[in-house]
């Protein structure tokens, strides 16, 4: 597989993950004042799963889903953190700590693939963009 085509399948699982984990939270119904910014942030990362599919497919190859067992995971996580605190703080600490990895794992990732082509690279920029904007617009949620 080349390089382009396993970066685009990172960026777009990365991007899944994110649609995936936001998703569980919206559909709990005591979520307060910041399921408006969530609603924003799934949206962002659906454009980025579909930026990063067209991207494979136009390489004649088909995009790489999250495994169920991390899409499990991922549910089981949102679930547990749920359970006892569903406070706007509380959500917005959780999420801020999934971007702050994202951030880290797509700054390495751009690193390691410097020999794909600028469009690729775009396409992380606007990722690792993403994460950053997201942590800013979390922040007002956060309570000490």
């Amino acid at each position: 597989m080349s390089e382009e085509i396993e970066f685009l399948n990172y960026i777009y699982q990365n991007a899944q993950m994110g649609k995936e984990s936001i998703g569980h939270i919206l559909k709990n119904n005591d979520i307060g004042s910041i399921r408006d910014v969530l609603k924003e942030q799934r949206e962002d990362y659906v454009k980025i799963c579909n930026s990063a599919k067209s991207m494979i497919e136009r390489r004649k190859k088909k995009a790489k889903d999250i495994s169920v067992i991390s899409q499990i995971m991922t549910y089981m996580s949102v679930k547990s953190n749920l359970s006892e605190d569903t406070s706007d703080s509380h959500i917005a600490e959780m999420l801020i700590k999934g971007s702050g990895m994202g951030i880290e794992q797509i700054t390495k990732k751009i690193a390691e693939y410097k020999k794909v082509s600028k469009p690729v690279i775009n396409i992380a920029n606007r990722l690792l963009y993403l994460e950053e904007r997201n942590i800013d617009n979390l922040k007002k949620f956060v309570q000490n």
